[in-house]
This record gives C-alpha cells, structure tokens and sequence, in this order.
C-alpha cells in the first residue's frame, strides 16, 4: 500500500515539474485518470479561515477594503494585483432596493469584471431543510453556487472577487457580508475574497473610485468548479445540533454533533438589543401577520409569520449590530472600535466564538466583522433565531393548530431553561402551523446540510453541478500547470 501511495505522488510531482510555475493550490492534472480526492483534500478550521485585517484597512488586500486599494485594482490590474492572484477581478454591485446609482465601476471586461446585481440572495440563498426544520436565506446547494460561477465566468481557483454596496443600506451590506460567507463557505480562498468599505455610489461623490454612467454586460466566457479546490470550509457553519450540545456541555444523545473545542466557545447573540432582551417580535410584525394560523408547511419562510417565543440562547452575550457600522454610510468603523464592542462582551482571546443573527443573512454582517477583520475564530449559526425561537412547546386555543414542537420531549424543543433566556411567548395567531411530525421531533441529529455539501465537494452526491456554460474552466481549474 505505502509502494502505491508513493507511486501517486511521484507521479505527481514529475508532472508538476514540468510546470513553468506552481499553482496557488495543488489540483489533480485533467491528464492523469486518477483518483486523487483522498490524499488532496483538506479540511480547514475556523481559525485558518479567519482573516486578521490591518489596524489601517487601506493596507488590506484581501477581506475588508478600502476606496484606495480598489481604485489601484481597477486602474490597472494586470500589474497591481495582490501577490498570488494570476485570475481575472470580478466585482459586484449590490442592490436589493431596486433603485440603482446609476454609477458603474469602470473595467476593461478583458481582465477585470464588474456586474450590478439586484438578485442576490435569489442566486447564493437556498431553502434547505437541515433535518429538523427547513428555513429559507441559507447558503446554498453545490450546484446553484457551481451556477453562479458559470453564469459570472468565475474560476475560483485564480480569480479575485469583490462584493461592493451600489448604494448605501444595512440590506445592500448584510446581502455582502452573507455573499462573501458563502463563497468562504464553498472553499473559495480567503486571499481572493473581499468586500469594499463603503458604497459605489457614496465613493464616487467622494471622488475616491472612478465610475461612469453607462454600462455594458461583458463575460469572461469561463468559470471552474469548487471540486477541483480540494477545499473543505464546511466547518463554518453551526448546525443547531452543535448549538444544543454545546450549551449543555456536551450532555446530549444527538448524533454528527460536532465536539465541544478543547479552548471552549463564547456564544455572541447578533441581534438588536430588544430582540436580545426578548422584548420585541424579532422576526416578524405588523398586520400582514394576522392570518399565520392559516399556514400549514414546515418550512419557516421570511415573512411567514413569528417563531414562537422571544429571548435569547442561554448563556449567549450580546454584540449589538448597528455598533459595528456608520448608519449612514454603512462603512465599518475602525479596528479599534470594533475591538473595544467585542471586548465588551467579555469575550477571553482565543475562544472559539458560535454566533447567530435573526436569520443567516442578518447574522453574517456580524460574523464577518468577527472572523473577517478581527481574525478571531468564528462559526455562523446560519438557522438563527429564526429557526431556534420557532422550536417552541406552545398550547394553542381550542380549535386552532398546534405549534412545530407538540412534544415537551423533544430533542429539539428550545423553550427550556438549559436552552433558552429572557422567553416572551408571542401571540398564537402570529404564530403559523409549521408542526414538525414525531419522526423529526425525535430525530438525532440536524447535519443534513453539511453531509449532503460535504458529498458534492467529494464528488458523491447525486445532485450534479453546473452545466458549464460559461465554457471550459481555465487558468487552473483543474490542471496543476494552470493552462
């Protein structure tokens, strides 16, 4: 067995010898018909995937930057690319509201990319059901990110991608911040992922970055596969089952939980101050919800409703949202202050830090600012309170219908004191009939998300991948000679 291993890797290594130069990342050459998978991939932990940003943000290349490294990369790519990146830039303008600037970052559409994109969410969300309830807003399967590479032409081997607010807003930045997650998510490197301190449209009033008004839609007619990335991130998100075990310290019978790290975590609740006292509906309010009792799916939607209880994970501190950006500018404050607010939560160095928002695209803005700029190590609870606040025992009136959890057993029912603080009960017609069946009220474990992505990077699943029609990856896609 050890003559065979060593044979591979022989081989291996006579062919990459051959190579005028070595890949940022070693890939299984198209020419040999070998399996390889076992012995290149790797899987990576939080703390590798944490990005520490300078103190000066304008001396980041990668993960948060500013106006003036930007305008260097747009002026002239080719030559003043971070060291390391041999691709293409491709940047996105983010714009949830409808309403565009009207401003377009200039590129050349040869080496250097740039598209508005209104629909965000549309092409890098997902509703997945992760076992125990399905929610919408989370990262994506394998293939509708294989999607988006190929209808963007992006070959995530070499090429270099940045997410931009197109005007400045809390959505326009959080659907940023969620879009960086899920590409980190998907093993795209940190080294060539980046999101743009501020707006397009509030830096060009600026005079800080070159736009025009008129734009042309160009592709780079290529894109590759996240397979050939031998790359596993899949350890940054938190399922709810990692969630409940950790709280109780382990003491649980839940299965493909991951184990309680050896350094410990610290549990940051993301949401607004009301939402973390349990004092206000968190997810949902208004008039528009008086009919929820009418709803029958499993699937918790946004805009369906509210969960059923307020509060807060036990033991969670909180970092309050609006601290860590300009509200009108929506650029993150300094790295100096955005120490200071996660010192305040009495946070020990070196933890492992388990976050959550109201939802996953909420939760990311501050995820990102912790691993992302403040380098710590950071896994995303993508379910958030969205999906652990609707796990609750509620007794319904007479005649209407009975809440998700119907069993005060139940593995998964949150509204308990070893689970839950601060619980509000919200009113039953602003709660749906989303009823969970016995099967996955008892069921052990809530990991279906990962395991069903960890087989698609493996080449396992069923569920296949792009069609490619973007064209043939290229510039390293899966030959080790980057041709």
């Amino acid at each position: 067995m050890k003559l065979k291993y060593l044979t591979i890797f022989t081989v291996l290594f006579i062919h990459i010898l051959g190579c005028k130069g070595l890949p940022e990342y070693l890939f299984l050459p198209q020419s040999m018909k070998l399996d390889l998978t076992p012995f290149l991939f790797r899987v990576y932990s939080p703390g590798e995937l944490a990005t520490l940003s300078n103190s000066d943000y304008n001396a980041n290349e990668s993960g948060l930057i500013t106006s003036s490294k930007f305008s260097r990369f747009l002026s002239n790519w080719s030559n003043n690319r971070p060291v390391g990146v041999s691709g293409n830039l491709v940047v996105f303008q983010v714009q949830t509201s409808g309403v565009t600037s009207g401003r377009y970052v200039f590129v050349d559409g040869k080496q250097s990319f740039a598209y508005p994109i209104a629909n965000l969410p549309d092409l890098l969300t997902d509703t997945r059901d992760d076992g125990v309830l399905s929610i919408d807003g989370v990262v994506p399967k394998g293939k509708k990110i294989s999607d988006f590479f190929a209808i963007y032409g992006i070959d995530p081997a070499i090429d270099y991608v940045v997410f931009a607010q197109d005007t400045s807003s809390l959505t326009n930045l959080s659907s940023a911040t969620f879009a960086y997650y899920s590409l980190l998510y998907w093993g795209f490197p940190k080294e060539r992922l980046a999101i743009l301190n501020g707006s397009i449209a509030d830096l060009t009033v600026a005079g800080s970055i070159f736009t025009t008004p008129s734009y042309t839609y160009v592709n780079s007619n290529r894109a590759g596969s996240i397979k050939t990335l031998y790359r596993d991130h899949t350890v940054l998100q938190l399922t709810i089952g990692d969630l409940i075990h950790a709280v109780k310290n382990g003491n649980t019978n839940l299965e493909e939980v991951d184990p309680i790290p050896a350094e410990g975590f610290f549990l940051i609740d993301g949401r607004p101050n009301a939402s973390y006292t349990g004092t206000t509906n968190s997810t949902a309010a208004g008039s528009k919800y008086a009919n929820c009792t009418a709803k029958t799916n499993s699937t918790f939607v946004t805009n369906t409703c509210v969960v059923t209880y307020e509060g807060r994970v036990k033991s969670a501190t909180n970092l309050i949202p609006t601290d860590l950006y300009d509200g009108t500018t929506f650029q993150f404050k300094s790295f100096a202050q955005l120490q200071t607010y996660l010192n305040n939560t009495g946070y020990p160095t070196n933890k492992q830090i388990y976050v959550y928002g109201e939802d996953a695209n909420k939760g990311s803005l501050v995820w990102f600012v912790l691993h992302q700029i403040l380098g710590n190590p950071t896994r995303l609870y993508e379910g958030g309170w969205k999906q652990f606040g609707a796990l609750g025992l509620r007794t319904p009136p007479s005649g209407t219908s009975p809440s998700a959890i119907t069993q005060p057993a139940s593995y998964w029912r949150t509204d308990i004191v070893t689970l839950s603080e601060s619980n509000t009960t919200n009113a039953d017609n602003n709660v749906p009939n989303y009823q969970l069946d016995i099967s996955r009220q008892y069921s052990k474990t809530a990991n279906k998300l990962r395991t069903e992505d960890k087989a698609f990077l493996r080449g396992t699943s069923t569920g296949g991948s792009s069609g490619g029609s973007g064209g043939a990856p290229s510039g390293g896609g899966g030959n080790a000679c980057g041709g």
